[in-house]
């Protein structure tokens, strides 16, 4: 089993996720090839969070997604 990390221990894999983001943005600017990479990342992050932060990991995906301009700004949960 997968040890769950609070949020001070996530937080970084979040920024990490940002900056890898960046990095398949420029390399796969196709939504369809983008999204499936950025997805298992995502899901990396968002399996390891643990119940009290798992929410606002998604949140800050989200807004991930919403910064390089693949998801509408009203999407935006905060």
């Amino acid at each position: 089993m997968t040890p769950k990390l609070a949020w001070t221990e996530l937080e970084p894999l979040l920024k990490q996720l940002r900056l890898l983001a960046d990095d398949l943005k420029e390399r796969f600017p196709d939504e369809g090839d983008f999204f499936p990479r950025f997805a298992d990342l995502a899901d990396e992050v968002r399996e390891v969070a643990n119940d009290d932060c798992i929410e606002d990991a998604s949140i800050r995906i989200t807004d991930i997604l919403i910064g390089l301009g693949y998801v509408p700004e009203e999407h935006r949960q905060h």
